[in-house]
């Protein structure tokens, strides 16, 4: 982002006189101010609203009917439209999405089979895709969230022995395959409305061709210092609001609860997971990052209520 020159800078964004104006110093919002300034994202740019291309998340919610894998197809296209990827890999994730939307929807039919309630506005399930990675380990991820979350941390829910000559109950195992392996479930929150409720997110990746993006798409123009309160904002957003944080030199602490902190230093990430390894990612993928730290938090919000 370019720096405004001294002329440009007393202008009436600010509702000040412009420049010139004889109740106004030249140059008033010269360097470095107008730097300082210039370097501050816009509201509308924020992460939170960003396209997939500026690095931020696609997010729809899906329908609760017999039309939630077609909505799902219809959002994934629209997410990857503006992406140069090639036609058969979307085709592939249209495919993934479908069925990833279709196994949603048989979750919910069992729960209302079981006679449980019906969810309210802020539990229905929600299709989210966004890019992370550079050169080639380009991704593009696609998750379907939903609020049931009757399963254990690190098992794949849902994958069931159907033979292959069956008409049915193989959604999961054509996920496995198209996407190389590349696909699993994590505990998550809601991004849409008001209540972020929490639930699984079960997922797939696509890896990109280099030569199909350049790698400034899909990443956040932020510096590290800035991208950091990106990453504080979008945890907040999704109900981690007792964040406790501090910065010095290049490096910050986000305490999350008792037994989470993450660190950054310069564009790395880290933290303690819950299986007591260090987890080390770059800020860059922020998006991804505060889905990572979102699973860290909800898994250790289940085997320790108390400490968070």
């Amino acid at each position: 982002m370019r720096p405004p020159t001294p002329a440009e800078s007393g202008g009436s964004a600010l509702g000040s006189p412009a420049a010139g104006d004889p109740l106004l110093p030249v140059g008033l919002l010269g360097a470095p101010v107008a730097e300082a300034l210039a370097f501050l994202p816009d509201p509308a740019e924020r992460l939170a609203y960003a396209g997939i291309s500026a690095g931020g998340c696609f997010a729809r919610p899906l329908p609760i009917d017999t039309t939630c894998a077609a909505a799902a197809r219809r959002f994934f296209r629209e997410a990857v439209s503006s992406l140069a990827i090639p036609s058969g890999l979307v085709h592939d994730g249209v495919t993934m999405a479908s069925e990833l939307a279709a196994n949603t929807l048989h979750a919910q039919r069992n729960v209302a089979a079981a006679g449980t309630r019906q969810r309210s506005a802020a539990g229905v399930p929600e299709i989210w895709l966004y890019l992370r990675g550079t050169g080639r380990s380009r991704e593009l991820v696609c998750k379907v969230f939903d609020t049931e979350r009757g399963w254990a941390p690190g098992n794949r829910p849902g994958m069931s022995d159907a033979p292959p000559d069956s008409v049915s109950g193989r959604g999961l195992q054509v996920v496995a395959g198209l996407s190389a392996g590349q696909w699993g479930c994590h505990l998550s929150r809601s991004r849409l409305g008001n209540w972020k409720v929490p639930g699984k997110a079960v997922w797939f990746s696509l890896r990109i061709p280099p030569a199909a993006l350049p790698d400034h798409v899909g990443r956040p123009r932020y510096s590290p210092d800035l991208l950091v309160d990106e990453l504080e904002v979008m945890l907040a957003d999704r109900g981690l609001a007792s964040i406790v944080r501090a910065d010095l030199d290049g490096i910050s602490v986000l305490s999350i609860s008792r037994h989470l902190t993450v660190w950054r230093h310069g564009t790395e990430v880290s933290w303690r997971s819950p299986a007591g390894q260090y987890e080390r990612v770059d800020l860059m993928d922020a998006v991804d990052v505060a889905e990572q730290i979102l699973c860290a938090h909800e898994e250790m919000a289940l085997a320790d209520p108390v400490a968070v």
